[in-house]
């Protein structure tokens, strides 16, 4: 009888040590299934936040209530779903006038189809229209808010995308995604990263992106933040 309840013990001991290490195990495949993370989403950030405007189109939405959404509301987002590792500090400025038709700048709402010449014109005449004000090394990332009010092919044509490290590299099957330099007409540069989103995109819609630009690059591929 005796003999039994020891083998009975043992095999209880047994079954619940093979779960122990079957849980470890199971929760070094999850650690392992993350991949590599970056650390240089830690901490606070200094983002150039631009709202621009196009000749030919008009704001829907009370500049005020783009600076709470993509100030306050973007940063308070940001430090809760990284539980305060991660946080923003915004310069914003706006309005800035463009000096081309919004024809000039729209894009196609489908990756594979926007022409990132266009996406390359927007950056670079925001710059341009700053460059005797900003200095852009100040900066690890600038946001620029197209003001009129978008659906996918009406407006600017997409509500929201990266452009830096993303369509800037040409979004096609082999893509494979850099950091691409930035330049004004008066010269000053900017490598950092880019995102763009429309007045009325959501903030979810806004971090999106902006995880995007925070996560950076490593061996061709974007990180997770």
């Amino acid at each position: 009888m005796k003999s039994t309840q020891m083998i009975v013990r043992l095999a209880i001991i047994l079954l619940s040590m093979s779960g122990i290490f079957a849980g470890a195990i199971r929760a070094e495949s999850l650690n392992d299934g993350l991949g590599p993370q970056a650390t240089q989403a830690l901490g606070e950030k200094n983002v150039l936040t631009v709202v621009v405007r196009f000749p030919d189109a008009t704001p829907s939405l009370p500049i005020e209530a783009v600076r709470r959404k993509v100030v306050g509301g973007l940063n308070a987002y940001v430090k809760e779903q990284s539980y305060g590792l991660a946080s923003i500090k915004a310069d914003f400025m706006g309005y800035v006038m463009l000096p081309d038709s919004i024809a000039s700048y729209n894009i196609s709402p489908y990756n594979f189809r926007v022409d990132r010449r266009r996406v390359r014109k927007l950056i670079e005449d925001t710059m341009t229209a700053l460059e005797s004000r900003v200095d852009f090394s100040a900066y690890d990332h600038i946001l620029i808010v197209p003001a009129v009010t978008t659906m996918p092919g009406k407006g600017y044509g997409m509500i929201c995308y990266c452009a830096n490290p993303g369509m800037l590299s040409g979004v096609t099957r082999r893509y494979v995604p850099r950091y691409e330099t930035l330049r004004s007409s008066g010269g000053k540069e900017f490598k950092g990263g880019i995102f763009v989103a429309t007045e009325n995109a959501n903030i979810g819609m806004f971090a999106h992106d902006y995880f995007h630009a925070l996560g950076g690059i490593h061996e061709g591929k974007r990180l997770v933040p």
